[in-house]
């Protein structure tokens, strides 16, 4: 039997909770035509695959969206009616359920909606420097207090304030220059970053909240206060996210967050016998190998359908830029068609791919022994040694900074070079040889983000050798470079800018006309039956 610490007693108490929103019995419930609702539904869907992201992010940026659109395109001042139009926006999307939220959850929305737009009208009617920057960086944090409002995360903070608490007592800074306060805020950070997978809009957010505790509840004269300093207070926020120290510890704090995500997990699941659960060993135990092996599959599937999606993804588009590029330099440039060139070109990405996907291994049962062992550890409250040594930064012009940004430039030049020798001794023309590049780094960054999926559960310390020394050597800079294509060219959609500009709100204004329609005409018919 294990004995739980005050925080793990008070953990439980927190997951024995609902945190739902539920209409009381007395209050009408905000309910949407379900016909209408799918237009709504089918759209989000469709502009979710166009823009990728995250599963985490889609809701907090959908609204980002939306509060952008009613605010700086629309210009609505009424934080009521901008509430009303938000809810019945994701009540279509299936962001927020149907027939169950109550009337007055649109004045609770309309609360923090007001408080920003005071702040805004602030930025504009002082005129202050680069404000549209500032307008953006406040959006942003709008955006993530309304979320917490539409979904509340009370467990998710809750398990958050356990591993960060947690850290605080076990963790060693070893040869790390940095004072306790921001020391304890930087771990903080990581642990939101880690654990929440929180965005630097979220960030700023849960920050701004630990500069002013009362932020939720903030009264008229607070709001004015923070809009005269909303500059040191955005500097001051944005210095802490930047800190040098800062994305270190979150990389090395990510196998910490693995063992509290699963007794998250674990506890979720269990919510209704928990002090029973962590009172039989065996029982635990087995719970937890359950949810450990569970996620494995998850990723295990996930992984199948990614790489399949980009297999075909690669080959059509390959198929198609040799038939619009490639074939026609041939034909009408060379006069001569290089048939091995072109069929390599289309045949060679995906079948990388493919070998990519074939060497990806998922974490075993010497992984999950230990993320075990460490999760009985964490609810007993064991002492277990975290060491954080921060590695020196170069600073630029120091000889150190030159020595090693040349190896790195050798290494670009060896790796790229390579790669051009050999598409030289195949007679590659140029169009082909620039396509044969830029898919090798893309499918590269591709491989290097799908291993990086397969070992998100992986807690297990990599053992380095002289391969993958090599590999990584040879590597690196391509993956850099496709790093750089995936997001730059993820930037520049046209799709995203049509749909944003020219159709969304057009439609979404078509969509609510039908559904006051709707209304309108159930409503006489109602009369009618009376």
């Amino acid at each position: 039997m294990i004995k739980l610490t005050n925080e793990m007693e008070w953990l439980i108490d927190i997951y024995s909770r609902d945190y739902s929103i539920k209409a009381p019995k007395d209050v009408e419930k905000i309910k949407l035509s379900q016909m209408i609702s799918k237009l709504g539904f089918f759209y989000e869907k469709f502009r979710n695959a166009i823009d990728y992201n995250d599963e985490h992010l889609v809701r907090r940026n959908s609204l980002e969206r939306f509060l952008r659109r009613q605010l700086l395109l629309l210009l609505e001042k009424d934080p009521s009616k901008i509430s009303e139009a938000l809810i019945h926006e994701f009540i279509r999307a299936q962001y927020l359920p149907n027939d169950t939220l109550p009337e007055t959850f649109i004045l609770e929305v309309a609360q923090p909606i007001q408080k920003y737009l005071a702040i805004i009208d602030y930025i504009s009617y002082n005129r202050l420097p680069k404000s549209s920057k500032l307008i953006d960086w406040l959006i942003g944090i709008t955006s993530a207090e309304i979320n917490e409002k539409l979904t509340p995360n009370n467990k998710e903070v809750a398990i958050a304030n356990l591993m960060y608490s947690h850290l605080i007592d076990n963790i060693a800074f070893h040869k790390t220059n940095i004072d306790k306060k921001e020391r304890d805020l930087q771990i903080y950070i990581a642990t939101l970053r880690t654990l929440l997978k929180a965005d630097p809009s979220t960030l700023r957010y849960f920050l701004l909240k630990l500069y002013l505790p009362n932020w939720n509840l903030a009264e008229p004269a607070e709001i004015e206060h923070f809009s005269r300093h909303i500059y040191n207070v955005k500097n001051k926020i944005d210095s802490h996210l930047s800190h040098p120290i800062g994305f270190q510890l979150t990389r090395n704090l990510r196998p910490q967050a693995v063992f509290f995500n699963i007794l998250k997990e674990v506890m979720e699941l269990n919510k209704d016998h928990l002090k029973e659960l962590f009172a039989d060993n065996e029982l635990l135990e087995k719970s937890i190998e359950e949810i450990v092996v569970g996620n494995y599959k998850k990723i295990k599937t996930k992984l199948i359908g990614t790489i399949l999606r980009v297999i075909l993804y690669i080959f059509f588009t390959k198929t198609i830029l040799a038939f619009i590029i490639e074939l026609p330099y041939d034909y009408f440039i060379l006069e001569q068609i290089h048939w091995y060139a072109l069929i390599t070109n289309i045949a060679f990405h995906p079948l990388l791919m493919f070998f990519i996907a074939m060497t990806i291994r998922i974490p075993g049962v010497k992984n999950t022994q230990l993320i075990i062992a460490e999760i009985k550890k964490i609810i007993a409250g064991e002492e277990r040694k975290i060491v954080f040594k921060a590695k020196g930064l170069m600073r630029r012009g120091s000889v150190s900074y030159f020595i090693f940004n040349t190896i790195y430039i050798i290494m670009f030049s060896i790796s790229f070079g390579l790669i051009i020798s050999i598409l030289n001794f195949f007679n590659f023309n140029v169009p082909s040889g620039i396509l044969f590049v830029f898919f090798l780094t893309i499918v590269s960054f591709f491989g290097f983000r799908l291993r990086n999926l397969a070992k998100q559960l992986s807690v297990v310390p990599r053992k380095d050798n002289f391969f993958s020394f090599l590999v990584d050597f040879i590597s690196l800079p391509i993956i850099r470079v496709g790093r750089f294509f995936s997001t730059n060219f993820a930037k520049i959609n046209i799709f995203l800018f049509i749909l944003d500009f020219l159709i969304e709100t057009p439609f979404k204004a078509l969509v609510e006309f039908l559904e006051k329609a709707v209304s309108f005409i159930n409503e006489k018919r109602e009369e009618i039956i009376e």
